[in-house]
């Protein structure tokens, strides 16, 4: 998986990306879907939104039978906060942590910046994965995309949200489970409600995954779900599911 800038060439698949994960999402009738297509993803509208100078637009870009395909996208309007205005994830790609990715690039990319973001009332659940994050629900405001309004509601970062994004404890390179050494990935992590939690692999080298280490409490008794949720069952950190990678605004 790579973040990188999205380029003139993402264009149709930033379309692509865009209708599926639209009408896979959204409470919106097929009307609706192509007027916001129109408005928002042609050609001539993501040729301006690439080069605005106060707009970022990053892509995952994932190889799929031998071929490098973008697989989801987000958009973010820099100001006096970082806001992001779309994030979609090819449904197919759903559950891969992509729109996790696409988020923790922005925080870091932008780290000077508190994070927001404004989400069509009609995305389901998409307002507890950026809850996820930190972010917390606001006001309520309208969009107007073709002469229709649709109801938005805002997310914010709050004072407090800087310190579950970062180890309580000190994350080790291992650490022993029943008497047997197991490498921890301190460049893999994913964001939990108090801190993040770290991938455990079953031996240095190795691919296969273990489990997940908190950095909460430095337990590995941290549980995962068939939606990917994690939970540790020392101090109760959690993690969202990543199947709420759909679609914001």
């Amino acid at each position: 998986m790579t973040v990188r800038p999205a380029e003139s060439d993402d264009r149709e698949q930033i379309r692509a990306i865009a209708r599926d994960s639209l009408q896979s999402s959204y409470s919106l009738s097929p009307d609706q879907i192509e007027m916001i297509l129109e408005e928002e993803f042609d050609d001539t509208a993501l040729t301006d939104l690439l080069d605005d100078s106060d707009t970022t637009v990053l892509v995952v870009e994932e190889t799929v039978d031998d071929t490098e395909t973008v697989r989801g996208f987000i958009t973010v309007e820099i100001g006096t906060e970082a806001t992001i205005r779309w994030l979609h994830v090819d449904p197919t790609a759903r559950g891969g942590g992509i729109a996790t990715a696409l988020l923790e690039r922005v925080r870091e990319q932008y780290a000077d910046k508190p994070i927001a973001a404004c989400i069509l009332d009609e995305a389901v659940e998409g307002g507890e994965f950026l809850e996820g994050f930190g972010l917390k629900q606001g006001d309520h405001d309208h969009l107007l995309v073709g002469g229709e309004e649709f109801a938005v509601t805002m997310f914010t970062e709050g004072q407090s949200t800087e310190t579950p994004t970062e180890p309580t404890v000190t994350v080790p390179e291992s650490v022993t489970v029943d008497g047997v050494d197991l490498s921890i990935d301190r460049d893999d992590s994913v964001p939990g409600s108090e801190a993040p939690f770290f991938t455990v692999y079953s031996a240095d080298g190795e691919e296969e995954v273990y489990g997940y280490f908190c950095s909460q409490c430095g337990s590995t008794d941290v549980s995962i779900d068939g939606l990917d949720r994690l939970e540790c069952g020392d101090c109760g950190n959690t993690h969202l599911a990543d199947e709420w990678d759909d679609a914001y605004l």
